[in-house]
């Protein structure tokens, strides 16, 4: 399976498509942060000047479609002779890079504007009008139901929200009132429903909250620095990783927590969904599984299987019990119980290689000759592309790279490499999962 066949997208898929640009936008912060360090690090220039001299060190150039704004000005256009086309063409495309530029370069507002419109209970609000006709509500009725007496407000969250309308977060109508004079009304939209605090279903809400948090965002402070001096930016801004951090902060470890409890479960049910691999096995051993989410989703789904949850014991003594399922405690680096299926989700991206490879020697050992491991990971493309998958991807690889030491997502080459190095003669990418891949990386041939 080649990188071209890896990021397509099958596009009846509308549900899958939201979420993956929910996922997208709750990342998006990325983005800003990353172009500022680039520039200041004068890396753009470099490339710039290579581009003049070595023609094969430029990079891909992205097209960007200008939308003709009516029909009018459509047939306008076509009616136009073929030089005047071709100017008309060389000019859009001029525009076309100009008016992207100027978007990536005023992002950074979408990711905080959306994080305070969450925090209002703004989507909420919008959410319950949805439940009456006419399915919107005006932005009066929006701010009579926030507690401010702020002559301002109503124009405030008019603007923050015709924003998130115009990354398709919410709908936008205009209405005439009794008064004669029109205002605009707002919905939700099929992606924004996944902004809704939603305490028992999906909600990127936790992951917005984290990315925008001062553990993360102190950290792109220190991007250049780390570029050129080594070491990880949330040690140069806070003394510790992440996850000594969240150790002492209950409030933004209870929303990482839930931030990956949701991952686990959607990821979880559309492995389950897609993956055959688990039919006619007998025991599994998921290794980092935390509280033991992924196995009580795959025993569920295939009772034939005896699991055992295998982590820290910090992390085991807070495992609650489930039919089917063993909680032991230990150290993956160091042994791990014997099992015909070794399954790591979301483990291997958050360690530099050494420790992976490391991780997966244990893994080989405790296998038997006709055993796999079942990889549940993010996959980068060789060479960047454009679709959403690969941005929400990538997004998420320098978060990595702030936070936990060596950690980062990887290409289908890294990951082989690192198998055939632990002694494993196969690598299969089986199937997809929303952003993430399933591998099958198997003992024997």
């Amino acid at each position: 399976m080649d990188d071209s066949s890896l990021f397509c997208r099958s596009s009846n898929h509308e549900e899958e498509a939201d979420v993956l640009q929910a996922m997208h936008l709750a990342s998006i912060s990325s983005h800003p942060f990353t172009l500022k360090v680039t520039v200041d690090l004068g890396l753009l220039e470099m490339i710039a000047k290579a581009a003049d001299t070595h023609p094969v060190m430029s990079i891909p150039t992205v097209t960007v479609t200008v939308a003709v704004t009516s029909s009018s000005s459509l047939r306008h256009l076509n009616a136009m002779g073929s030089s005047q086309q071709n100017d008309s063409s060389s000019n859009h495309e001029e525009e076309a890079d100009i008016l992207q530029a100027m978007h990536l370069a005023s992002i950074s507002s979408l990711p905080f504007t959306l994080k305070v419109v969450v925090d209002l209970g703004l989507l909420e609000i919008i959410a319950k009008a949805a439940d009456t006709p006419p399915g919107t509500v005006s932005i009066a009725d929006i701010v009579s139901k926030l507690p401010t007496n702020n002559p301002n407000a109503p124009s405030i969250v008019d603007r923050m929200l015709k924003l998130l309308a115009a990354h398709s977060i919410l709908t936008c109508n205009q209405i005439t009132g009794q008064d004669g004079l029109t205002q605009r009304s707002y919905g939700l939209s099929s992606v924004g429903k996944y902004f809704l605090q939603n305490k028992d279903g999906v909600s990127f809400v936790p992951m917005l909250r984290i990315l925008l948090e001062k553990y993360i965002v102190e950290c792109w402070k220190f991007l250049k620095d780390v570029t050129l001096e080594g070491g990880f930016s949330c040690k140069k801004a806070f003394g510790k990783h992440l996850f000594e951090l969240l150790a002492d902060d209950d409030d933004m470890s209870e929303c990482f927590n839930r931030q990956m409890s949701i991952e686990t479960t959607l990821t979880m049910n559309q492995v389950l969904k897609n993956y055959k691999g688990f039919e006619g096995v007998s025991q599994v051993v998921d290794v980092g599984g935390g509280v033991g989410t992924n196995l009580k989703l795959i025993v569920s789904k295939h009772p034939q299987i005896r699991g055992i949850n295998f982590d820290l014991p910090q992390v085991i003594k807070d495992a609650v019990p489930c039919p089917g399922v063993e909680h032991i405690a230990g150290d993956m680096f160091m042994e791990i119980p014997k099992a015909e299926v070794i399954f790591l989700k979301s483990v291997l991206h958050d360690w530099g290689d050494d420790q992976c490879l490391k991780l997966l020697k244990v893994c080989h050992d405790a296998l038997p000759k006709n055993g796999k491991i079942v990889s549940v990971e993010a996959i980068t493309p060789e060479v960047p592309e454009t679709d959403i998958i690969s941005k929400t991807i990538l997004e998420i690889d320098i978060v990595l790279f702030h936070v936990l030491p060596g950690a980062k997502e990887r290409t289908k080459q890294e990951f082989e490499a690192l198998a055939k190095q632990a002694g494993f003669s196969s690598l299969k990418i089986v199937c997809r999962a929303y952003s993430h891949w399933v591998m099958e990386i198997c003992k024997a041939v």
